[in-house]
């Protein structure tokens, strides 16, 4: 079972639970061939492109960030790699940028660091957005190296940009201009305040299943599952002798009478996740489900961090934070294809807030 990418799309979609931060704006992804654009809670959009599958001995990537509102301008950063040998810094000077041949002048590259990262100027990033609904070669060289940026997925990116910002036909639409003013488009939205009560960093508890307890207590977290997006099962356990079988439980105490129960609920090759309830301290009563994603849990936080295809190339991690009611999802991010950068190289956001 492909744990990751069957899984990664259920995290994404917590963003709709009653544990997300309460929000106008639901963050949206979308991704097709060589692009994708990650569209956040607070209305600003991400969106990222990388190399073509023929050039994937040197990974590129370029990414455009909007926020919401009138008059917002596309920003754009830039990651060039090598992912066979380091990259001489005696042979990186005046890496310039080319749209179809035509050169738009040297990107302000950081060429201390590894991969390179560095903007481009506003010509550049207009010269780029000129060839939103055409085919464009992207380059990036000088006289040692050369890297090339997918147009593959482009368009169709910057229009779900659109769409989402509710540009679509307006003047400051990327893909689809039209005459109407921006007086309509999304307005942005501060990142929510969320203040965390901090709770046990231990269990008090620990329920193995062969007890009583445990056999009273399991049956109430199964009934609180959420609605299965796929065919996989929820929280079966682990596999002992080709048969899942549960795990212990544990229990932590919160605030308010609450406590909260966690169990192993699946593996994978590179990623487990862990259910996570909240109940009444008597344990008896309707559960409340929060997540089967969960990588930890202390002092009032529940963490969430899964690989993607291969030993860290990416990551998709979240966090929920204990405001002394509830737990409150307060970050939904992903790193970005797994495309030759080894921990993803952007954060792409569907849920951002900040914490006191």
């Amino acid at each position: 079972m492909n744990i990751f990418y069957s899984l990664i799309s259920l995290i994404c979609l917590t963003a709709l639970s009653p544990f997300t931060v309460a929000q106008d704006i639901q963050g949206q992804s979308f991704s097709y061939r060589d692009w994708e654009v990650h569209c956040s809670n607070t209305g600003t959009c991400r969106a990222a492109g990388y190399q073509p599958d023929s050039a994937q001995m040197m990974p590129a990537s370029i990414l455009l960030t909007r926020q919401a509102g009138a008059k917002q301008a596309v920003q754009a950063k830039v990651a060039l790699s090598s992912d066979d040998q380091a990259l001489d810094t005696k042979k990186l000077k005046n890496i310039h940028f080319y749209l179809n041949g035509r050169d738009f002048g040297a990107v302000n590259l950081n060429t201390s660091t590894q991969p390179l990262i560095g903007t481009l100027n506003t010509q550049q990033i207009n010269g780029l957005l000129q060839y939103s609904q055409k085919n464009v070669k992207i380059v990036f060289k000088n006289n040692h190296y050369s890297w090339q940026v997918s147009d593959a997925g482009m368009t169709a990116t910057l229009l779900k940009m659109d769409d989402f910002q509710k540009r679509t036909g307006t003047v400051g639409a990327l893909v689809k201009k039209g005459a109407a003013n921006e007086s309509r488009v999304l307005a942005a939205q501060p990142k929510p305040m969320v203040k965390k009560v901090n709770t046990a960093a231990k269990p008090y508890l620990t329920l193995q299943p062969n007890t009583e307890q445990y056999q009273a207590l399991h049956p109430l977290l199964m009934a609180a599952q959420p609605a299965l997006q796929d065919a996989h099962a929820f929280c079966e356990g682990i596999p002992e002798d080709t048969v899942a079988k549960p795990q212990a439980i544990e229990i932590y105490k919160l605030t308010n009478h609450k406590v909260l129960a966690t169990t192993l609920c699946w593996r994978g090759a590179y990623n487990e996740g862990y259910g996570v309830w909240v109940l009444d301290e008597s344990l008896k009563g309707k559960a409340t489900f929060v997540t089967e994603f969960a990588s930890d849990f202390a002092s009032g936080e529940i963490r969430s961090a899964q690989k993607g295809r291969g030993l860290g190339d990416c990551w998709a991690t979240s966090q929920w934070i204990w405001n002394g009611q509830t737990f409150v999802k307060t970050q939904d991010r992903w790193t970005g294809m797994c495309k030759g950068f080894p921990g993803g190289i952007w954060d792409l956001y569907l849920i951002e807030a900040v914490v006191r």
